[in-house]
């Protein structure tokens, strides 16, 4: 916690109370294929990553970028291999204490506040009163919006975003990411809410965009969870999910899916938004063609098909691409216009923030 990302975390907490703390935690991961805690802190790590690229010391506040941390360490918390889905359908006390309203999501929030209800376990002591209620917010919103049934909408959010500030996102890029105050004021200050819920919600589904070693080993925990549920559905007379079948699901296909579909859509739009983010469009891209070729070797699938695929990720390689072209001020397609608005003013490009 004590990082780049510049936090001072013992205005918050003494180190002996976070220790406590984390440990408390670590106990509440059960031994799961894929929600463990070892994905606890990756998703941890990649959410610090996060915030160190997009600067955010710039522009978000000590408890918020504090608080977003201790989500994401807490975001799965007590998790039982099992998705919302299965929850709602089997009438479990979860969904029943949530009315099928994200039962998960709710419980892993109401498990870290209980934690931290224990004077010697609380992870915000140091912190005013107002600081108190704004992690409270932060911690609740973002491990909430790690709910995929939010997923579509955060890509709709945060797509409509950059197409009303497109202008000013695209001269941030040239930037080197260093922005300006229209980018600072207009794009990342104004949403910042979203933002946290954003870099929480993608880190939770960033296998994908991970060296394709650690990509491949995720995907085959995160399967075998499937799988397992896939199994007691069966059991249960229930509906098999639409990954959970064993026999039925192509390991190597079904991320192509994953990817083209869903994570995709979120990663380029947050590249478009945090130009310096895009090293994740690049990887994506590269696992993406990586996973095709598995595929073809695993399920011999037809010449149709293979040039189907093929063009799909090609398109993703393509937008990829042009996400990094964007950043280079002698090719990118928009350098005309960065030249002219550095010519009328050098006060216009910014590296200091307007917030605490």
């Amino acid at each position: 916690f004590d990082s780049k990302v510049h936090i001072n975390t013992r205005r918050f907490v003494a180190p002996t109370t976070m220790r406590r703390f984390h440990d408390a935690v670590r106990s509440l991961y059960t031994d799961l294929p894929y929600h463990c805690y070892a994905h606890a802190c990756d998703v941890l790590h990649t959410v610090y990553r996060t915030l160190h690229v997009v600067k955010s010391d710039r522009w978000l506040s000590d408890i918020d970028q504090f608080a977003l941390l201790v989500a994401a360490l807490c975001h799965d918390l007590g998790h039982m291999g099992r998705t919302n889905p299965f929850m709602v359908e089997t009438r479990h006390e979860l969904a029943l204490l949530y009315n099928d309203s994200s039962p998960l999501e709710n419980m892993h929030c109401a498990k870290l506040f209980e934690i931290a209800s224990h004077t010697d376990l609380d992870i915000f002591e140091l912190a005013d009163e107002h600081d108190r209620k704004q992690a409270r917010k932060v911690c609740i919103a973002a491990i909430l919006h790690t709910d995929n049934a939010h997923h579509m909408d955060m890509v709709r959010d945060i797509s409509t975003i950059y197409e009303v500030n497109s202008e000013t996102c695209d001269i941030a890029a040239v930037a080197a990411g260093e922005g300006n105050a229209a980018y600072y004021q207009d794009v990342v200050q104004k949403n910042s809410m979203k933002w946290l819920q954003l870099f929480l919600h993608l880190a939770d589904v960033s296998n994908p965009l991970k060296p394709f070693r650690m990509c491949k080993l995720w995907a085959w925990r995160v399967l075998d969870e499937f799988f397992d549920q896939g199994d007691e559905e069966k059991r249960l007379g229930i509906p098999v999910g639409f990954l959970n079948d064993r026999e039925k699901v192509n390991k190597p296909g079904s991320q192509h899916g994953f990817i083209n579909f869903m994570v995709a859509p979120l990663v380029m739009s947050t590249v478009r938004l945090f130009p310096t983010m895009h090293g994740l469009s690049t990887q994506m891209a590269s696992n993406l063609q990586a996973w095709r070729d598995l595929w073809v070797e695993d399920a011999k699938p037809s010449t149709p098909d293979i040039a189907k695929r093929d063009e799909e990720v090609g398109k993703v390689r393509a937008i990829a691409a042009e996400l990094v072209e964007r950043t280079d001020p002698v090719n990118s397609p928009i350098k005309t216009k960065f030249r002219s608005s550095s010519r009328s003013g050098g006060s216009f490009y910014t590296t200091r923030s307007s917030t605490s």
